[in-house]
């Protein structure tokens, strides 16, 4: 375990704690803003002062941060390289270019953007500048790789990470910042090798550098350096329905993947920013559906909102590639747009715009793409530690994890497309549904140009969740007590607490569900239902659910009582039926469940990993998890993996 020393920013601060004690989402401040020490340019040309690296050796990674000299903001930003080795950038349209030393040399950058006299991009020149910055290679390299230099926004969510250099490992980091404006103190996170801030209030485009010094078990150290451009931003934190509803100040790096799409500028403004305060009307963006019942690739690309090139084209790759590919176009049409952001985490789907928002961490596959991603933890992350039981689940296939490929972030491995199409495949199918029970296919025909998403929300129609739980409802009011402390962090009754894995497994298996989170609300219920019948029947994905007791209480997770495809046992197919057949009519589920396979009863007293195999031929010593996977790594991932967060739903207007 590392020992993180004390951060300082000039002063000394402490560590503060994460989201894992909320309760959820809440509006965010503005962090106040901390003065500090500047530090020096690396240049300055037409308007544009430079700062980040004045040099670095090859395999560095370095960094360049334009801000404008005299100036509040830059927009419509373009980076180009001139001269030098060629490069590999995954954001060329922010203040920050970071990008990896592929060999020696003189390389030569320039920079185009406009710039704006205050945050609204309405006083913004329509004349770009041209500014450009050299960089030299030199001999000696880094010991410290420090992930990665990034733009962000005011009161935006901040992640590093530190990597260890080949051979090493990692005992403690100290950090420092400098920079004329700094966060605040409880704004600042430190966690293992990472480091999470809230970006600070700035008067103007500005830049932060921050230092990480490392230190190595076998006593040698290590210094490295990050740069974070903070952009000066419009944030309507009165009514702006993401700074209000979701807890989330937005980048500004968002952009149509394809810029000549006719619904660019409406995707643009309608969808992910941090100033929408009102619903955008149907015949501005309307659902996919009330347009085409045969949507195409281009059709879904052309509602696409990204912001980073690359997850635009693996989500094109995803449609184009997949075997479920189909099967995304149609249930797309229950959307107005697709929206994946580096920031999105969990993803989700708001029924107020009518489209979804993916975390790109399902979608990235070099070490490139992965680098960009926040890494900030689910604030649901520690919900239910109070309970005596846990409930993992997974998908399986081959008697393996599906997807089977496992990718520690310090090995900088590619992820195979087999791992990428599952990883995305019950994400989608899971937030998709969520989209096809407020807009049902049956609704589409009647929606109206001059409704909003909002208004018909807030209308006369309920969701079809609604009339599953009306005809084939949860009966478990314990299991949905015990899902408020769990996946909404309710604080657990003493109860709840004396609460055994044998008493939740007694009170589950009489129900319908196919997992413990289906209890949380109604909503999730009918979108994991259809999640789960999908995955088997298109990618012959079987799912897991157990019920063990805590890992303190035991470590090895012995399985009191677990299965396989629940979704098809008899108490649940009536439904699963009922879910698919409103969410995908062309499906005919009744006689689809007949093909699939009956629940499978998983050995009780095996581990869970244990429990992958369920042959009962094999000893459980041969039914061993492989000691090659990380046991840790992979609980965690069954039990953190949850679906989307739920948004609240503001009244029309």
């Amino acid at each position: 375990m590392k020992k993180i020393l004390p951060l300082s920013i000039l002063l000394t601060l402490s560590a503060c704690g994460g989201g894992s004690g909320d309760s959820g989402p809440t509006p965010t401040p503005q962090p106040p803003p901390v003065s500090g020490q500047a530090f020096a340019s690396i240049g300055q040309d037409n308007g544009i002062t430079f700062f980040g690296d004045r040099e670095g050796a090859a395999g560095d990674q370095v960094a360049l941060v334009a801000i404008p000299t005299n100036a509040v903001k830059l927009v419509d930003i373009q980076w180009e390289q001139i001269s030098g080795p060629s490069i590999e950038s995954t954001a060329m349209h922010t203040n920050t270019l970071a990008f990896e030393v592929p060999q020696s040399g003189t390389y030569e950058f320039a920079i185009t953007a406009r710039t704006c006299s205050n945050e609204r991009d309405s006083s913004c020149t329509n004349q770009s500048v041209t500014a450009n910055i050299s960089f030299d290679t030199i001999s000696t390299g880094q010991q410290a790789k420090l992930r990665l230099d990034h733009a962000a926004v005011e009161g935006g969510r901040v992640s590093l990470r530190v990597d260890p250099i080949a051979g090493k490992t990692i005992s403690d980091v100290t950090w420092d910042m400098e920079g004329q404006t700094l966060p605040d103190s409880s704004a600042v996170e430190e966690q293992d090798n990472r480091l999470f801030f809230t970006a600070p209030r700035v008067e103007q485009d500005s830049a932060i550098r921050i230092e990480a010094q490392v230190r190595y078990s076998d006593g040698t150290t290590g210094t490295d350096y990050a740069y974070i451009a903070v952009r000066k931003s419009e944030i309507d934190l009165d009514d702006g329905y993401f700074p209000r509803y979701a807890g989330n100040i937005v980048t500004e790096n968002m952009f149509a993947y394809r810029p000549n799409s006719p619904y660019a500028t409406a995707i643009e403004r309608c969808v992910y920013t941090n100033q929408i305060a009102s619903a955008c009307r149907f015949s501005e963006l309307p659902l996919i559906g009330m347009e085409t019942m045969t949507p195409d690739i281009d059709d879904i690309l052309n509602r696409t909102l990204v912001s980073h090139q690359w997850m635009g084209e693996r989500f094109e790759q995803y449609l184009r590639d997949s075997v479920v590919g189909q099967d995304m176009l149609n249930l797309l049409r229950g959307v107005t747009a697709v929206v994946i952001s580096y920031e999105v985490r969990p993803s989700f789907y708001w029924a107020v715009t009518g489209a979804i928002y993916l975390d790109a961490d399902n979608f990235w596959v070099t070490p490139l793409e992965r680098d960009t991603l926040n890494e900030a933890p689910d604030y649901r992350a520690g919900f239910g530690a109070e309970l005596q039981f846990i409930m993992p689940w997974r998908y399986v296939k081959n008697n393996d994890y599906y997807p089977a490929g496992s990718y520690p972030i310090a090995e900088r491995s590619s992820r195979s497309f087999v791992d990428l199409e599952g990883d995305i495949s019950w994400l989608m199918y899971h937030e998709l549904g969520h989209a096809n029970d407020f807009f049902a296919p049956s609704t589409w025909a009647s929606l109206n140009g001059s409704e909003t998403p909002l208004s018909v929300i807030n209308g006369e129609r309920d969701p079809d969740s609604d009339a599953l739980d009306n005809t084939l409802p949860l009966r478990s009011s314990q299991m949905k007590k015990l899902a408020e402390v769990n996946f909404g962090g309710k604080d657990a009754t003493e109860a709840q607490r004396n609460t055994t894995a044998n008493d939740v497994a007694a009170e589950f298996t009489t129900d319908g569900a196919t997992g413990f989170y289906n209890y949380y609300t109604t909503r999730e219920d009918y979108a994991s239902l259809f999640e789960k019948f999908m995955m088997k029947y298109r990618l012959d994905a079987d799912s897991d659910i157990a019920v063990t007791a805590s890992r303190d209480i035991d470590p090895d997770l012995s399985v009191v009582w677990g299965e396989r495809n629940r979704f098809n046992a008899a108490e649940v197919q009536p439904r699963v039926a009922f879910t698919v057949e409103r969410i995908y009519p062309e499906l005919d589920p009744r006689a689809i469940q007949d093909t699939l396979p009956q629940p499978q009863a998983m050995i009780v007293g095996r581990s869970w990993w244990d429990n992958l195999d369920l042959s009962t031929t094999r000893s459980a010593k041969n039914n061993a998890f492989s000691p090659l996977i990380d046991k840790d790594a992979r609980l965690q991932r069954d039990l953190s993996r949850r679906h989307g967060k739920e948004l609240p739903i503001p009244h029309s207007h």
